[in-house]
């Protein structure tokens, strides 16, 4: 039985482990890892699509994409920092600012800093030319040509290493390096084919295409994240989340960003009986004939942004549409109702059209612009000028969204889109709304140069399919062939529409500039006479401005010199560690003539060692290479005259040039007062310091004898205390004795029990006796020691003094204590601040002549401290003085009844002393005083 429930237990486990293996466990120290350090910080380069790129504030990409999917399997939160460049995000990572590089390979440089992960794509380097230069093809050819390279990328440094007769510029990132070699600032640059066929096509980088891979293994990029080596955790972690990641979801990326070849037209993405409907239907689509850019016909066929998208998903098909022509949008509703069309291209979803109708995911999305004029104000939204009139066609999809969402816009209506923007051009209307592409179409066809995008509003047109009800076969299909365009297509269509207008207008102007030129060439012909002697008027005028500017050189060179020579700072040139030049007042601070100082160096002129026991010639040397780093530097010398004098001297080294010559320009001053008046400065505060600790002993001693007076003026008070404790014990004992002696003197016989009972009476008084003696005797003890106490065993001590006096005068003592623990404090100077507070309500209550005299005493815990508070019924203290009870010699008694130091050393004990705080105000009929102690000194 217990062989078959293991065999059981075996197998279960067995299943368990099998039907998990692709799960990632980590372990209780990766996991802590990853709650304390979320977010993780990751890079978002600017411009290296389509591996790792930001677009609008969005961080996308292959890579990108890659860390959203180890995020999601490890369920943790990521955060990218954008802006950096490659350089920067590499020393960031060495700092511990950034927690992964996303997109690296590896070298044996980065490995002393870094832990790489697996590899998860490989991309292989291509050399891109200009046009023109297509046989540079290979390495070997690009020797003693000149490359853009983005600085600190891989094939940068592997190149600078192994080729270094390719000359090399180098700038922020790819993006960058295309636009220089577009402008023939370079031969070449080399990068990942996919980043720079990305760019190129997203980017409208023209005149440069690609020549050949680069055939060298080591320039095959194994791309990895790379982590840094204080923290291996993370890297453990990063790798058991790649081994996570199925091959299918690895192949879902790269054919997102990179595209496949394999999966060419051949419609894998659609089912059987999806495939079997578009082989068997004629698909019949409806255009408006004039929605330039969008869509129009024209030159026989039809073109813009939509033909172009529609055209694309006919090739991911691999079928042709029909293609109707419609005048109007009503039109074109009226064909889909009747099945003249399957589909409508709309930005438009109003109840008519869902009714009979489903509407695709958005093909394409537009932001609606505001157009003012150039000489308008920036609009900062609609709503500011909704008051204006605005221009728009009459039968535009647009115009019933601007009119429920703005009911009392005032519209003029055009009839088509370059009346609407003319009308904003020549100022008939203030503005218009329209999207980016119509814009930019129509400013480039019609120069309409008066008007700019003043604001983009919140509105946004998303074109997408309007396909009947009935056929929902077509409409899955459409959804399904939209969600296979690449990001990158899109880009390519709409950046050939909203730039390929530029260019026409560019050609345009150009043909202008031709025609011009040729004008001037006639004109200059006409009147070649008029237009010398005008040059030559000109030619004299600036051959006067010359001869002026010449003289005010001059001037100013003279202005330099007197400068120079006369500064009140010295002031020397410096070339190759010599000095070649200097002024009058460098050899008044220095103490040498001219001739003896030029083709010296600092050292030559300075004790072997400053005064940090460095070299002379190793800190001068220092010195001069921080000013060739940083540009400048400055810093004190002790310089030597011809006397071996040591002078202090302050000196600023500026890098300069002088005629294309490297010199650096010195300045001196002469700080041997400064330095004299700061030894003196050091010398009083030593004075000053000793002084002070000298008053700070004699203040302790004179608060020592303060506490010790504030006793001694209490110690008449204690002996009358003394003899009001002793008065009762000893008339007892007296009494027993006389009892015992009058019965010896009668002869009386005394009973052993008797007589042993009244000598326990004498020996329990004469007990009593040497206590309260003990109770004083501590209370005037100088020693200041800590010591362990309670509240209770500490206040008891203070009223057994007074307890006698407190019966006799009828004052009635009661004790609350709530706080019970073992304290470390002061003792005795705790017990005298206990007992003189008691005395001084004793004493208020005989002045005032109190009937029912109460004293309450209350302890208690408050947060990190405990609390004494000391209640009488004594009438209080006056407002006028209570602020004053505290001061010292201050008091309220008859002036041979009180000294005015026994608060005022309560005050110095409780705050100073035991680190408290001693306060008292007025109660309800009397003075309440707080003792405000920490638990422990």
């Amino acid at each position: 039985m217990k062989f078959s429930f293991f065999i059981f237990f075996i197998i279960i486990l067995n299943i368990s482990l099998n039907a998990n293996n692709n799960e990632i466990v980590l372990t209780k120290e990766e996991y802590k890892f990853l709650v304390e350090n979320q977010p993780l910080k990751i890079q978002n380069e600017l411009n290296w699509p389509p591996y790792n790129f930001n677009e609008n504030g969005i961080p996308k990409g292959f890579a990108i994409d890659y860390m959203n999917l180890l995020a999601k399997k490890l369920n943790i939160k990521i955060k990218y920092i954008t802006g950096p460049s490659w350089d920067e995000f590499m020393e960031m990572l060495k700092k511990d600012e950034i927690d992964a590089i996303i997109n690296i390979s590896k070298n044996k440089e980065r490995e002393k800093y870094f832990d790489f992960s697996n590899i998860y794509h490989l991309a292989s380097n291509a050399i891109y030319v200009k046009k023109g230069n297509e046989t540079l093809d290979s390495l070997e050819k690009l020797e003693g040509k000149t490359i853009v390279m983005p600085k600190g990328f891989f094939a940068q440094e592997y190149l600078e290493k192994n080729y270094p007769n390719i000359h090399q510029i180098l700038v922020k990132d790819s993006l960058e390096a295309l636009k220089l070699l577009s402008l023939g600032k370079a031969d070449a640059t080399i990068d990942k084919k996919n980043v720079l066929d990305y760019l190129i096509s997203t980017k409208n980088i023209s005149e440069v295409i690609p020549t050949n891979y680069i055939d060298e293994d080591k320039l095959i990029s194994h791309i990895r994240i790379a982590t840094s080596k204080n923290k291996p955790l993370l890297n453990t972690i990063l790798i058991k989340a790649q081994n996570s990641v199925s091959d299918e979801e690895l192949l879902n990326l790269k054919k997102k960003w990179f595209g496949t070849t394999d999966i060419k037209n051949e419609k894998n993405f659609l089912t059987n009986d999806e495939k079997n409907y578009i082989n068997k239907h004629s698909i019949k689509i409806c255009h408006i004939i004039d929605l330039k850019p969008i869509e129009f016909f024209e030159n026989n066929q039809f073109q813009g942004i939509n033909i172009d998208l529609l055209n694309l998903i006919a090739k991911k098909l691999a079928i042709k549409f029909e293609d109707i022509k419609v005048n109007d949008y009503q039109t074109a509703i009226n064909y889909l109702k009747n099945g003249t069309c399957d589909i409508l291209p709309t930005t438009i979803e109003n109840t008519n059209l869902k009714n009979i109708a489903l509407l695709t995911t958005p093909i394409l999305s537009y932001k609606l612009a505001i157009i003012t004029q150039k000489n308008k104000p920036v609009v900062q939204n609609l709503d500011e000028i909704i008051n204006k009139t605005m221009s728009k066609k009459s039968t535009s999809e647009t115009l019933n969204l601007l009119k429920s969402k703005y009911p009392n816009i005032n519209i003029f209506e055009t009839s088509n889109d370059y009346e609407t923007l003319e009308a904003v051009n020549n100022n008939k209307v203030y503005y218009a709304v329209e999207p980016l592409p119509v814009i930019t179409y129509y400013m480039s066809k019609y120069a309409l140069n008066d008007i700019y995008i003043s604001r983009y509003t919140d509105m946004t047109l998303n074109v997408k399919f309007a396909i009947l009800k009935e056929n929902y076969v077509l409409y899955e299909i459409f959804n399904k062939t939209i969600s296979q365009i690449k990001e990158y297509e899109y880009t390519t269509i709409s950046n050939k529409w909203t730039n390929s207008f530029l260019k026409d207008s560019y050609d345009y102007s150009l043909l202008w500039k031709v025609l011009s030129f040729i004008f001037i060439i006639l004109s200059v012909l006409t009147y070649r006479q008029v237009i010398l002697n005008k040059h030559n008027r000109l030619l004299k005028l600036a051959n006067n401005e010359i001869a002026e500017k010449t003289k005010l050189i001059e001037k100013q060179k003279e202005l330099f010199e007197k400068l120079y020579n006369k500064s009140a700072d010295g002031v020397l040139l410096i070339k190759d560690n010599k000095i070649i030049d200097c002024n009058e007042a460098s050899l008044k601070i220095l103490q040498y003539e001219k001739d003896e100082l030029l083709n010296k160096f600092l050292p030559d002129i300075s004790p072997k060692y400053q005064l940090n026991m460095k070299e002379s010639s190793i800190k001068a040397q220092e010195k001069i290479n921080e000013v060739l780093k940083n540009g400048i530097c400055s810093f004190e010398w002790i310089h030597q005259n011809k006397d071996s004098e040591k002078l202090w001297i302050e000196v600023v080294l500026t890098a300069i040039e002088i005629d294309n010559i490297s010199v650096i320009h010195t300045v001196i001053r002469d700080i041997n007062k400064r330095k004299k008046m700061e030894k003196e400065l050091e010398s009083l505060t030593y004075k000053l310091e000793e002084r002070i600790e000298e008053e700070i002993k004699k203040n302790k001693e004179k608060t020592n004898q303060l506490i010790q007076q504030s006793r001694l003026a209490q110690m008449g008070e204690m002996i009358s205390m003394i003899a009001h404790q002793w008065r009762q014990p000893l008339s007892a004992i007296s009494a027993t004795t006389n009892t015992l002696l009058l019965k010896l003197l009668l002869d009386e016989k005394i009973d052993n029990e008797q007589l042993k009972k009244e000598l326990n009476l004498i020996i329990d008084y004469s007990q009593h006796l040497s206590l309260t003696i003990d109770d004083f005797r501590n209370f005037f003890k100088t020693d200041k020691i800590k010591s362990e106490t309670t509240l209770e065993e500490l206040i008891e001590k203070s009223v057994n003094i007074i307890k006698t006096s407190f019966v006799s005068k009828n004052i009635e003592l009661k004790i609350n204590n709530n706080f019970n623990e073992k304290i470390i404090t002061y003792t005795t100077e705790l017990q005298q601040v206990i007992l003189i507070i008691l005395k001084n309500a004793e004493d208020a209550f005989i002045e005032r002549r109190i009937k029912n005299k109460k004293i309450r005493i209350k302890t208690y815990k408050e947060a990190d401290s405990i609390i004494i508070q000391i209640k009488d019924n004594a009438g209080g203290i006056s407002l006028d003085i209570i602020d004053k009870v505290f001061d010292p010699y201050f008091s309220t008694k008859k002036e041979k009844e009180g000294t005015g130091i026994g608060l005022y050393m309560s005050k110095i004990i409780i705050d100073d002393h035991c680190k408290g705080n001693l306060s008292v105000i007025n109660s309800e009929n009397g003075a309440l005083f707080t003792i405000k102690l920490p638990l422990s000194l």
